[in-house]
């Protein structure tokens, strides 16, 4: 695309221009551009401040900002999908868990039968975490109870 002259400040300015970008003069003759119908609505004017305004300079256009389709995609940050994914993962335990405790009794897991039976000293006080039967806890008291009796009762080896 060829520049041509502006006929005021005889700077160089682009053949499509409607106003000399250098001095503000408006483009008449054959160098013109065809005049674009703007909507009267979506009109809008960009003010530089209390600069002298020359009225054969047309006003700037602003185009309004089409809304974001709710079709496209929401960009997000890594970290939101990831403490999203969390906390989807998080939900989704506490549902297995409401589920496994339908009538409001906390299961004794396997590892803790084992380790109650062998060494109940130490294990049966997990019985006491929230969600466990009395049920529960009386076996488990109770056996702790039955060997705390079992080694009172056994018979003291005589001295050597």
């Amino acid at each position: 695309m060829a520049l041509i002259e502006c006929y005021e400040c005889k700077r160089s300015i682009s053949p499509e221009a409607m106003t000399c970008i250098h001095c503000g003069a408006p483009m008449t003759g054959k160098h013109a551009p065809l005049q674009v119908s703007r909507p009267a609505t979506a009109t809008s004017t960009i003010s530089f401040g209390s600069l002298p305004r020359n009225k054969a300079v047309t006003d700037a256009f602003v185009a309004e900002a089409a809304p974001a389709s709710a079709l496209e995609p929401k960009v997000m940050p890594a970290a939101a999908g990831r403490r999203r994914r969390q906390q989807a993962e998080q939900a989704a335990e506490q549902a297995v868990e409401q589920q496994s405790y339908v009538d409001g009794v906390r299961p004794v897991e396997g590892w803790l039968k084992v380790m109650a039976f062998l060494m109940p000293m130490m294990f049966v006080w997990f019985l006491l975490r929230r969600g466990h039967s009395l049920k529960q806890r009386l076996f488990g008291f109770g056996w702790l109870a039955l060997l705390i009796f079992c080694v009172a009762i056994a018979p003291t080896p005589p001295p050597v």
